[in-house]
């Protein structure tokens, strides 16, 4: 089944869905203040990224979701930053499909 959905439900999807990653990254940049030397890639991971910000959200099967990480250290893993922000807003949006679009470096 196909979801069939306005551009302006897409709009304002995609403002909530934002808001989601948003939270999703805070929360994660919050808990990486306690992290130690185990957790260095992490750290390292997390404190590369400046923001993350939805490109597209395509309605098919599932709701299909492409992000942008916009970094400031050269990375091409994120990884767990990714699973995270899937994790989070699977439990608020079950439908829904996270993919990563492109990495840019600022």
């Amino acid at each position: 089944m196909k979801f069939i959905i306005s551009e302006e439900k897409i709009d304002k999807l995609k403002k909530q869905i934002q808001t989601f990653i948003d939270y999703a990254l805070n929360s994660i940049r919050e808990q990486s203040e306690d992290w130690g030397l185990g957790e260095m890639d992490e750290l390292y991971e997390i404190d590369s990224i400046d923001k993350i910000v939805i490109d597209q959200i395509v309605p098919d099967k599932r709701l299909v979701v492409y992000i942008d990480i916009y970094q400031n250290k050269e990375r091409d893993n994120y990884d767990n930053t990714m699973a995270e922000i899937r994790y989070t807003l699977k439990d608020i949006f079950p439908n829904i499909v996270i993919r990563l679009n492109e990495i840019i470096l600022k």
